[in-house]
């Protein structure tokens, strides 16, 4: 049986409904994607600082696997596989390369190794502004249940600007860790 005039007519009306429905979600789900990336990074300061430390030293873990990515200016990124076990640097790997007791030391990007860098980093922002540009910009995000460091970023300068990267890929406490893998000799740390 053919369908009649207004039978046509309301399948059509249910189509436009259907297609402009799924065109809503569509731009939805893009407006979405474009505002739900990471959290952003906050201008970092003594206090936030402070705060993550203390977080970090309430909450966090002493025995612990990280994971973090290091990009600085003008130079490849680096891929940085960092244990510790009992708050002491057990392990750097560098590029899958693991490091000697010394290298190892100097390249500790363990929590306190982060938040030294950061620290240090911070009497870069007395510098006086070139304009009204700082001289120097720190920005960090930090993990609001832990207070680890999740991302930080240094921009230094104003027209050749010179950008340090680094981000932690991996967090894997002692609980989801196989402990037998910590017996090698602890490096020293900044503690």
């Amino acid at each position: 049986v053919p369908a009649t005039g207004q039978e046509r007519r309301g399948r059509a009306a249910t189509s436009r409904r259907a297609r402009t429905a799924r065109r809503i979600a569509l731009l939805l789900l893009l407006a979405g994607c474009s505002t739900l990336g990471p959290p952003p990074m906050e201008p970092l300061t003594e206090t936030t600082l402070a705060t993550a430390r203390e977080r970090w030293e309430a909450r966090g873990s002493d025995t612990y696997r990280l994971v973090v990515r290091v990009r600085p200016p003008r130079a490849k990124p680096e891929e940085y596989a960092v244990k510790v076990a009992g708050a002491a640097l057990v392990e750097v790997v560098r590029n899958g390369t693991s490091l000697g007791h010394d290298e190892a030391t100097r390249h500790d990007y363990s929590m306190s190794g982060l938040f030294a860098l950061l620290h240090e980093d911070l009497r870069w922002t007395a510098v006086d502004p070139v304009g009204d540009v700082p001289a120097v910009d720190v920005r960090a995000h930090f993990d609001p249940e832990t207070g680890r460091l999740v991302r930080y970023r240094r921009t230094v300068g104003t027209g050749r600007r010179r950008v340090l990267f680094v981000e932690v890929l991996a967090y894997e406490p002692a609980a989801t860790l196989q402990l037998s893998s910590y017996t090698e000799a602890p490096c020293d740390s900044h503690d």
